[in-house]
């Protein structure tokens, strides 16, 4: 199995928590933060099947020092976002140069739990074998959950039929929403300027589903997904914690 890179975009304000700190590193007990949680998923794997990036910006050095404690572990590079570039995908469009051949982006102010005995490595390098992109995708028909999230339609073999950045249309033709991505480095592009359309409200798209890997590509369904970007979501963690 060949060498994961794990990408990971920490460069927003966070300014719906308006925290002292950078969000990634909050604590959601007495040992981790949420950042952990992204380490967590390659437990028992080393610095020769999986690296990090971390993308962050001048006021999140504070992620640079937390992460130290994986420098044992793990090889950990961290890169700016370009000033040029916005949202997510401009995170992610900011640590091309860091990719590897086969890479996944998780979101590190989420937590992500994936059904019992699945192994990501594995089941990422397995769907990558075969459409070159994959989503983790979570089942959901609640509309006001729907247009928060990067929404999916998949037919009945679980592919990906369609996608919309928080839509507020046409609802019922999804059924569910992604929570990471895989890639490969060759077909990068091409995937992430169709969801930067989206995300970004482009009217007039240039590049249409059909025309990238992610039309066809089958997912990798998660157990449960929890974004903590309110002080409500992280309050029910807090609470189920202890």
């Amino acid at each position: 199995m060949s060498k994961l890179t794990v990408i990971l975009p920490a460069a927003g304000s966070g300014s719906r928590l308006n925290l002292p700190y950078p969000k990634e590193i909050l604590r959601v007990d007495k040992e981790k933060a949420l950042i952990d949680n992204s380490f967590d998923l390659f437990d028992g794997l080393g610095r020769d099947d999986v690296e990090f990036v971390v993308v962050i910006n001048e006021e999140k050095t504070e992620i640079i020092k937390y992460l130290s404690k994986y420098k044992s572990q793990f090889n950990v590079s961290f890169t700016y976002q370009d000033p040029k570039e916005v949202e997510y995908t401009g995170a992610i469009k900011s640590a091309k140069h860091l990719f590897g051949e086969n890479n996944i982006v998780l979101l590190p102010d989420t937590i992500l739990k994936l059904p019992a005995g699945i192994n990501l490595a594995y089941e990422v390098h397995k769907n990558l074998k075969e459409k070159s992109f994959a989503f983790l995708f979570k089942p959901e028909i609640n509309e006001k959950m729907l247009n928060t999230k990067g929404c999916l339609q998949l037919d009945n073999d679980q592919r990906v039929l369609d996608y919309e950045d928080k839509p507020t249309h046409n609802m019922d033709r999804f059924n569910g929403y992604w929570c990471a991505f895989a890639f490969k480095k060759d077909i990068f592009d091409e995937c992430i300027k169709f969801m930067e359309q989206s995300t970004l409200k482009i009217e007039k798209p240039k590049t249409f589903i059909k025309q990238t890997n992610i039309f066809g590509s089958k997912v990798i369904q998660v157990e449960d997904f929890k974004d903590l970007g309110t002080w409500e979501e992280i309050g029910k963690l807090l609470s189920k914690n202890n």
